[in-house]
């Protein structure tokens, strides 16, 4: 597990690629991978907008918490067969567009530096653990906000294909589909699996992107996200805090469970469109039942009205992390 923890923080270029020449992603089962991401804050993305080139091949992505570049965290994504659970690439990915969805989504000069350097602090450290790779394209001796260029640099070591790449781009125009895309992505490829199909194309994985109405045309709320019945609490927040824990208590009633005393700790998020994504992880209990019952209840909420942040003008991203204790068979922490 130690070996395979490392692996992932190098795959994060936090300490640097080394040691590479003979770099098996298969070394480990997928099922151990996963395992790993636990030592991550985060979770597993459950509504991802993409998806792979192949029936063949199956996707699991999870977010991972990340300061070193502002507003953005890492997204990890797996690209395995279905058949065996032989993993064939391991992507990493710092994009804007993960953490937000804006078509038209330009960032200043300082966010465009700062992520340039990041990119190049990375670069360094992969250059000096694996020498010079193939390149494609180039970075401009003088960026400013408007400035455009891709670069990549490939390493083809002995069971695996390893790619670094930047893309930046403040270019708009919705005719000919051209968005802003600010993009930072380190890959592995496994290059020793046999028996397996070709795939020709240099991506695996595509993206579903389509205007979001609540981004372009957001709904002008408030900071939280609003529950039905919430929309004239002065405090939207415990309305909708409140509500769950109520529709929680319901379903138990429903379900013809009885529980005396127990304690549920809830997380999940409120998306830009009012969806609901649970962090399956973060919902626990010390009554297993209670917990069961609890995921199914997040999962089968209403949409809500999202946040939405001025700074930004548009809706927003909400998570939600509180909890429910029950005693005596009532809800015993109502705010």
């Amino acid at each position: 597990m130690k070996k395979l923890t490392t692996l992932l923080v190098l795959l994060v270029v936090t300490s640097g690629l080394c040691q590479l020449p003979n770099l098996d992603l298969n070394q480990f089962p997928l099922s151990t991978y996963l395992e790993a991401e636990n030592n991550f804050p985060g979770g597993k993305i459950l509504n991802s907008d993409y998806y792979t080139v192949s029936d063949d091949l199956g996707l699991l992505s999870f977010i991972r918490k990340d300061s070193d570049i502002a507003d953005i965290d890492i997204v990890a994504r797996y690209v395995y067969y279905k058949k065996d659970s032989l993993i064939l690439e391991l992507i990493n990915e710092w994009d804007v567009a993960n953490h937000n969805k804006k078509i038209n989504n330009k960032k200043d000069l300082e966010f465009r530096k700062n992520m340039l350097s990041f990119y190049l602090r990375g670069e360094k450290a992969m250059i000096a653990s694996m020498g010079e790779g193939t390149v494609e394209g180039n970075i401009p001796l003088e960026i400013n906000d408007s400035t455009a260029y891709y670069k990549s640099t490939v390493w083809n070591l002995e069971n695996t294909l390893v790619k670094l790449s930047i893309t930046m781009s403040n270019n708009y125009n919705k005719q000919t589909e051209e968005f802003p895309i600010h993009k930072f992505v380190v890959s592995m490829r496994a290059t020793n699996i046999t028996d397996r199909p070709t795939y020709k194309t240099k991506q695996l994985i595509k993206r579903d992107r389509k205007e979001i109405p609540n981004i372009e045309h957001p709904i002008v709320s408030g900071k939280d996200p609003i529950y039905i019945g919430c929309e004239k609490s002065v405090d939207k927040g415990v309305c909708l805090r409140n509500s769950v824990r109520k529709r929680i208590l319901k379903e138990l009633e429903v379900e013809n469970v009885v529980i005396e005393n127990a304690t549920l700790k809830v997380r999940f998020r409120v998306e830009i469109d009012g969806s609901i994504t649970p962090f399956e992880r973060d919902i626990k209990s010390n009554n297993k039942k209670l917990q069961t019952i609890a995921l199914q209840t997040i999962i089968g909420l209403p949409k809500m009205i999202p946040a939405y942040s001025k700074k930004m003008d548009q809706n927003v991203t909400a998570g939600n992390i509180f909890y429910l204790v029950i005693k005596d068979g009532k809800i015993a922490n109502l705010e």
